[in-house]
C-alpha cells in the first residue's frame, strides 16, 4: 500500500448530534474533531475504503430549550460506532478527482444524569440508550493536490431518519435535514511536518416536530503533526465552534435569547500502520479536552479509529 493510502484512508465525516447536548438541545450534527484527520485532504488512489470510529464522549450541559420547552441540563456519557464508507473514482471534475461517501451513526449506549429540576423546567422522559442515528451522506467531494498542497471541497447532508420523540431526553436523531458545505486543506512537508484543517458551515432546516430552527454554526477542526517515518504520526488535534446566527423557536424567557453556541477544544492525536496478514490498517486515536463551551455541551471526547483500503 503506498504511503497516500495509509495517511489518507479518511473520510470527511458528521456525527449524530447528541441530543442530551447551542442549538435544539444545545446539540448539532456537528461533533468536534471528527471533521478532519491526518493527510484528510490529500486524494485517495481510487477503490472503495472503509473506516470504523469508536468514540467515547463524557460531558455535561446546563439548561437548554428542548422540545418547545426548558429542560435543567444533565450529565452523560455516550459510547459511539461509526461506519464509513468511501468510494473514489478516476473521474476529473475542474481538474480534480471525483470521490463520495456516506456514514452510518449507531449509538451503542448512552448514561444520562439528570439535573434537579426546578420551577419553569418541564419534565422529560429518558429516551433510547441505543439504536441507529441520522446517516450523513458525502454524495459530491473533489479533491485537488500541487505539491505539498492538498485541497479538497465536499458537501454533507444529514438525513433525518434517526429516532426523536419531542418528550425525551435523548434522542437518536435530530429530526431536520441539515447541508454542509466544507473545504479541507492539507500541506505535507518532505521532512514530516504536516498541518491540516477542514473547515464547514451548517445550514440547518426546521424541525417540523417542534418549530424549532438552528441557526447556522461554524465549525474548524485542525491539525498539527510529525511523520517521523511514513507508518506513523503523532500531534495536536483542536477545533473552534461558532454559531453564526440566532435559533428561531420557542427559547425560554430565563434562557439567552438566539441560545447561541460557541467552544474550543485540543488534545493529542496519533496515527500508525499495522499489519494484519496481507492487510494493512491504519490505527488513528485522539482525545479532545473542552477548554471552553456556552450552550453546548463540554466534556472529553476519545477516539479510536481503524482505517482500510478495501
Amino acid at each position: 500500500m503506498t504511503r497516500s493510502r495509509l495517511l489518507a484512508a479518511t473520510l470527511l465525516c458528521g456525527l449524530i448530534p447528541l441530543s442530551a447536548q447551542a442549538s435544539e438541545g444545545g446539540g448539532s450534527v456537528y461533533l468536534q474533531g471528527t471533521f478532519n484527520d491526518f493527510a484528510v485532504a490529500m486524494p485517495l488512489p481510487p477503490g472503495v475504503y472503509l473506516r470504523n470510529d469508536l468514540i467515547r464522549y463524557e460531558a455535561e450541559i446546563n439548561a437548554r430549550p428542548l422540545g418547545g420547552r426548558a429542560d435543567a441540563g444533565l450529565e452523560q456519557t455516550l459510547w459511539l460506532n461509526m461506519v464509513k464508507l468511501s468510494w473514489v473514482t478516476d473521474w476529473q471534475v475542474l481538474g480534480g478527482r471525483y470521490s463520495a461517501a456516506m456514514v452510518l451513526p449507531v449509538v451503542l449506549d448512552v448514561d444520562v444524569d439528570a439535573r434537579l429540576q426546578g420551577p419553569g423546567f418541564a419534565t422529560f422522559g429518558n429516551g433510547d440508550s441505543g439504536g441507529m442515528g441520522d446517516p450523513y451522506l458525502i454524495p459530491f467531494q473533489v479533491n485537488w493536490q500541487s505539491g505539498r498542497h492538498n485541497t479538497a471541497l465536499a458537501l454533507g447532508v444529514s438525513v433525518p431518519v434517526g429516532r426523536y420523540d419531542r418528550d425525551d431526553k435523548v434522542n437518536l436523531g435530530r429530526h431536520y435535514w441539515a447541508l454542509d458545505p466544507n473545504v479541507s486543506y492539507s500541506w505535507l512537508h518532505e521532512k514530516g511536518w504536516e498541518l491540516s484543517g477542514t473547515a464547514g458551515l451548517l445550514f440547518n432546516a426546521r424541525n417540523p416536530e417542534t418549530d424549532y430552527r438552528t441557526g447556522n454554526e461554524f465549525h474548524l477542526d485542525w491539525l498539527a503533526a510529525y511523520h517521523p517515518a511514513a507508518t506513523h504520526a503523532f500531534g495536536v488535534a483542536g477545533y473552534w465552534y461558532h454559531q453564526t446566527t440566532d435559533d428561531d423557536g420557542d427559547i425560554p424567557a430565563f434562557l439567552d435569547q438566539g441560545f447561541r453556541g460557541r467552544g474550543y477544544g485540543l488534545g493529542p492525536a496519533f496515527m500508525t500502520t499495522l499489519q494484519v496478514g496481507e492487510q494493512q490498517l491504519s490505527l488513528i486515536g485522539k482525545w479532545l479536552h473542552d477548554l471552553d463551551s456556552e450552550r453546548r455541551m463540554e466534556g472529553d471526547l476519545l477516539m479510536l479509529s481503524v482505517a482500510l483500503a478495501l
